[in-house]
């Protein structure tokens, strides 16, 4: 039997940066993990940090993103600073290109707001579309420039993740599925893994899209569904450009090993993990239309990740109406983005037993039921 002060169930960009954030304060955690640390979402990502491209309206939504946003660069460099590894965080921006009327002319409804709340972005006309990124395709209506929507390598990240966790002493456990949290009284207190009672004095549920099980178990109704992303890695002799591109249809991502990362579908597929022809050829086209040159580059590597998703697309977050049970998953596509400013509020839970404002909009009750009492 282990004691801990907190048990964190998954391993990816999620609970790690909680885990991590917690050892920070002081707290004894344990990581428990049903493959290897980030081997699911977090290493299927892009690794795109762009809440500007990628909002249409603002809203509390959006301020948790640009908030998070905002910490990446001295929470990157901490890592870094624990790891010794280089996540690869890059600040070259992103550009949104409009290949047809209709995203040109979307372009006015979200830009507008956004200029308006004095966020930095720039309408690009096509000439000076063509001086920034001369390989975007000549078809292109115009761009718009987001300076401050950037990106990092999420393997690197995880890899770095894995070993800051493990020197600052929080102990992981890999390979081991949670087959129940073990709830009494109303309280968590624990999880049962491989057949072993681990006691905690508090657990967080940070599983991804295997997350709505457990909690389903202890009584909560947590809707999350897997969501599958299919992505797609050419290479090329040197970058052909440096911005992340986002079109209607899909997004390029330009690593510093010359890898161009091309994602990614949304399908609704259950728990089956795969790449399919039709979604692979989708991406491929919508590459080479933004991007003509990419036809000529090697395909590397094609893979799918499950994004855990909620029926409104946001994350849970915080307390789950059962106490010393906390929440922190459905981040859908936005799981790399927000890790830091997850962890910051998760763990303010724990360690100053107080609910941040930020979180109120993101909390399970928001679904119809809630935690149904003494199960164990």
């Amino acid at each position: 039997m282990r004691l801990n002060d907190a048990i964190v169930v998954g391993g990816g960009v999620i609970g790690c940066s909680i885990a991590l954030r917690l050892s920070r304060a002081g707290l004894k955690t344990t990581v428990i993990e049903r493959g290897r640390i980030g081997c699911e979402a977090s290493r299927a990502a892009a690794g795109m940090l762009s809440p500007q491209a990628s909002a249409q309206s603002p809203g509390a939504f959006f301020d948790l993103c640009m908030q998070s946003r905002r910490m990446y660069p001295e929470w990157v460099q901490r890592i870094r600073e624990l790891s010794g590894i280089d996540p690869e965080y890059q600040d070259d921006g992103t550009l949104c290109v409009a290949l047809d009327r209709v995203e040109h002319d979307g372009f006015d409804k979200w830009s507008s707001w956004q200029i308006e709340a004095g966020l930095a972005l720039e309408r690009l006309s096509i000439d000076d579309l063509r001086a920034a990124e001369p390989a975007v395709s000549e078809q292109a209506l115009g761009a718009v420039k987001i300076p401050g929507d950037h990106q990092i390598e999420n393997r690197r990240l995880m890899d770095a993740l894995d070993l800051a966790v493990r020197r600052a002493g929080i102990s992981v456990i890999e390979g081991r599925s949670v087959d129940s949290l073990l709830v009494s009284q109303g309280r968590a207190g624990g999880v049962l893994s491989g057949g072993e009672a681990i006691k905690s004095g508090a657990v967080i549920l940070a599983a991804g899209c295997w997350s709505g099980s457990l909690a389903r178990d202890a009584g909560l109704d947590l809707p999350i569904l897997p969501a599958r992303g299919q992505i797609l890695a050419v290479k090329a002799r040197s970058r052909p450009f440096r911005h992340v591109i986002h079109s209607g249809i899909c997004y390029l991502v330009p690593r510093l090993d010359n890898r161009i990362v091309v994602g990614s579908t949304i399908e609704y597929a259950g728990f089956h993990k795969a790449t399919t022809a039709g979604g692979l050829n989708t991406l491929l086209q919508a590459a080479i239309e933004m991007v003509p040159s990419i036809g000529g580059l090697e395909m590397v590597e094609s893979w799918s990740g499950l994004r855990p998703d909620t029926p409104d697309h946001l994350p849970v977050l915080g307390p789950s109406g059962i106490e010393s049970l906390y929440l922190a998953t459905g981040h859908f596509r936005n799981g790399i983005l927000l890790a830091p400013i997850t962890a910051e509020l998760v763990s303010s839970c724990l360690v100053d037993g107080s609910i941040p404002a930020e979180i109120s909009p993101f909390t399970a009750q928001r679904f119809t039921g809630v935690a149904k009492g003494n199960i164990r």
